[in-house]
């Protein structure tokens, strides 16, 4: 058994060295970032009561407040299906800003308006938080804003994190197993319910002694199938799925693995591997950062038909 002291030494090496990486690379695209027009957006809106929503430092790229931008079309209209956008960041790192351009794309493809949230970082908080933020969102977007119909969507964490959301959202006995049951009474008030799971590049592997398992569960509460989500599917349920991946992407052993396993268990997926270009390398989530590339529309049109658009 690997020595605690040093396992965590190793953990937080590796997630400083993560989070350089990250730093390296986003800020020089989201500097690149032309937004579409025709979508009206509203900025750092607060589903925690007296939450802070004074812009944090524009560098650091990493932001634990719980609030949300909301993303629509321009034209008048109500509707009661929303996308909840969630970002990737291997836990530890991002911002809603990181997926602003896609999620506004997401917006023009589908018409359905999209939510981009934040959501509390590890090691700050584990797992349980995390989840316990998405559904805090999820119930503000209902009460505020009439929402009842989710799909879910996310790259790399964020796809994790959309996966196991959507679970929670349509199963009490999976809330009741992560000590969530304290949701259930709004939830069936508000007649909310998961409709779709729509993955990036997603995560749903990992291992309590690897990065990023590490952080999940502190207190050891949780079910085992957090670090294997194909384990949570076939205890629960889970709505349609859209797999995107790409012959470049740093889980597609990953993604590869979970679509075997949606299959077994008759889960209707649809699975998209892009292929590198000699113009367009396709790398790990290609299309948060590049969400007007042919690919990236690709990935588009199989989350219009997933959504039954």
């Amino acid at each position: 058994m690997a020595d605690p002291t040093n396992l965590k030494e190793t953990m937080n090496e590796t997630l400083n060295q993560f989070i350089e990486g990250c730093l390296k690379f986003d800020p020089p695209r989201l500097a690149e970032e032309e937004y579409p027009e025709d979508v009206l957006v509203e900025e750092n809106i607060a589903y925690i009561p007296d939450e802070d929503t004074k812009p944090e430092d524009p560098a650091s790229l990493s932001s634990s407040r719980r609030i949300l931008d909301i993303y629509t079309t321009m034209e008048d209209k109500e509707s009661e299906e929303v996308f909840l956008l969630i970002h990737g960041g291997a836990f530890v790192y991002g911002c809603k800003e990181l997926d602003k351009c896609f999620g506004m794309h997401l917006v023009l493809k589908t018409g359905l308006d999209v939510a981009n949230i934040n959501y509390r970082l590890m090691p700050q908080v584990g797992l349980l938080q995390q989840l316990e933020d998405i559904l805090d969102a999820v119930l503000f977007l209902s009460k505020d804003r009439g929402y009842k119909i989710f799909h879910t969507v996310g790259d790399s964490a964020g796809g994790y994190l959309s996966l196991l959301s959507a679970i929670l959202l349509n199963s009490s006995k999976a809330r009741a197993d992560f000590g969530l049951s304290r949701y259930d009474a709004a939830l069936e008030e508000l007649q909310i319910c998961a409709k779709s799971v729509n993955l990036i590049c997603g995560h749903s592997l990992d291992a309590e002694d690897e990065f990023v398992g590490y952080y999940f569960d502190p207190a050891k509460t949780l079910p085992r199938s957090i670090y294997d989500l194909s384990k949570a599917i076939e205890s629960y349920g889970c709505p349609p799925v859209v797999q995107v991946t790409s012959d470049n992407d740093t889980l597609l052993k990953e993604n590869l693995y979970l679509n075997e396993r949606l299959t077994t268990l008759s889960v209707p997926t649809l699975y998209y591997c892009a292929e590198t270009t000699e113009d367009r390398f396709m790398h790990h989530v290609f299309p948060i950062a590049h969400p007007t590339w042919p690919e990236s529309e690709n990935a588009l049109d199989l989350i219009c038909r997933n959504i039954g658009k």
